[in-house]
């Protein structure tokens, strides 16, 4: 993870540079493609706050992994990592602190946002509460709810949010327009740096269903030619077979990269199990974080492969990436901006495994990356290929 956290001004552009000092009150919201600095910014802003005496902050994001991978970029910074929290553990810790113990009665994501929400908005009405933090910081901001976009707004002096609509891939009413009405400035980011130019190709292919989608192609700032990008994709007879060539490409991998974070990421818990147990035989489970449905395994200094469902993947970043049952993604709402957020995750190398029928947008931009060099003959429409 050596390029992953900024450790100087010149690591910025100009975009980026205007970002960290914006004069302190006013409420900001940056908008950017996949790779374009919004994490690093968020957490800069947050350190150039501490610095300026506002100290009562709250960085807040939405999964555990993404909580640790941001709470590890931090960890250099004068605010404390304790200041990085899911929005449900702030949740939780909130109604605590003023004596209600309450837990939702389902298990179901939906049900306990909605359950959250609801005990939040009593609290502040009964307890007439506002401005309790002097600032709060949004990662992934599009996947809040208007109502939450609200509350965070009531308990704080200011809002700093980093967004992307692409990115959206959790369902409920989009919060864009609110967060826009919200704030004193928006600001662009054009430029972005994670992805290889294959990598932006296949993203760009994924999302031109979006008439006001701006291509990653052409505004792409990584370095091709010092470590060209790679696409493929592999069909398989089964999950295990996938499994096999992933802890084979792996091993490989960990030899190229030994100070890069690699990734396994799937659309369901179930392959991610199976590709844990089998990874959790090798050598490679030494560096190797998941999230399973036996447990989770932090990140920790030593991490170089996290193995997680592909929400939980949002905001990270991986030199080598493979997403495994990718079929799968189609079972989902927003499927096509969870294909995009899931291939944005790749920084150079790129595997898509899968056993069956891909979704027809994804197998696509796929194909589109290299084009047939023949049309085929009348005759071969008869073959059945």
């Amino acid at each position: 993870m050596t390029d992953t956290w900024w450790v100087g001004e010149e690591q910025l552009d100009n975009d980026q540079k205007k970002i960290i000092g914006l004069p302190l009150g006013p409420s900001y919201l940056l908008k950017g493609p996949p790779g374009s600095g919004k994490t690093n910014l968020l957490l800069l802003r947050a350190n150039y706050l501490s610095l300026a005496g506002h100290k009562n902050i709250l960085v807040l994001v939405f999964t555990r992994n993404l909580q640790e991978f941001i709470a590890a970029g931090g960890s250099k910074y004068s605010f404390s990592e304790s200041k990085i929290k899911t929005c449900r553990k702030w949740q939780q810790e909130l109604l605590f602190e003023y004596d209600d113990l309450s837990k939702p009665n389902s298990g179901k994501f939906k049900e306990q946002r909605s359950f959250y929400l609801e005990k939040i908005n009593q609290l502040i009405e009964s307890k007439g509460l506002e401005d309790l933090y002097d600032a709060i910081l949004l990662d992934e901001a599009q996947d809040y709810l208007p109502g939450e976009i609200e509350v965070f707004n009531k308990l704080s002096k200011s809002l700093f949010g980093v967004t992307d609509s692409r990115q959206k891939i959790y369902s409920g009413a989009d919060s864009i327009e609110l967060l826009e009405t919200i704030v004193d400035e928006t600001h662009p980011l054009r430029f972005h740096y994670r992805n290889g130019l294959k990598i932006c190709n296949l993203a760009d292919g994924i999302a031109k269903d979006s008439a006001d989608y701006t291509k990653l192609s052409p505004t792409a700032q990584y370095n091709e030619p010092a470590d060209p990008s790679s696409v493929e994709h592999i069909r398989c007879a089964d999950i295990k077979e996938q499994a096999e060539l992933i802890i084979d490409k792996l091993k490989t991998q960990r030899k190229a990269y030994p100070e890069e974070l690699l990734g396994v990421i799937c659309p369901r818990k179930e392959e991610l199990q199976l590709i844990g147990d089998l990874i959790e035989d090798t050598s490679l489970w030494a560096v190797t974080t998941c999230q399973s449905s036996e447990g989770h395994i932090s990140f920790g200094p030593d991490t170089r492969i996290c193995i997680c469902t592909l929400h939980s993947a949002k905001g990270l970043e991986f030199r080598a990436l493979h997403i495994a049952g990718s079929e799968y993604i189609k079972r989902f709402s927003n499927q096509r901006n969870m294909a995009f957020t899931a291939v944005t995750r790749a920084k150079t190398s790129l595997s898509i495994y899968y056993s069956d029928n891909l979704p027809g947008y994804l197998e696509q931009a796929l194909i589109n990356l290299n084009p047939l060099p023949d049309l085929p003959k009348v005759n071969d429409a008869f073959g059945g290929q």
